[in-house]
């Protein structure tokens, strides 16, 4: 198998820990750096939007 050349974005990474921000920064907020997970974000929220969360929230429970 031969070994994978690493370029040099993978050295600018590894240097300055972006992807540890990044991990740290999705760990934090709940927001998604990757781009399928902004798509995943986008599109549930875009739906709930669209036709209602049918959720509702607890207070709301409690008035029923």
């Amino acid at each position: 198998m031969a070994k994978k050349k690493k370029d040099l974005w993978w050295y600018i990474k590894k240097e300055y820990g972006l992807s540890a921000m990044k991990r740290k920064f999705t760990k934090e907020t709940g927001i998604p750096t990757t781009q399928a997970g902004l798509e995943r974000t986008i599109g549930k929220t875009l739906l709930a939007w669209i036709f209602g969360s049918g959720k509702k929230s607890k207070q709301e429970e409690d008035e029923e």
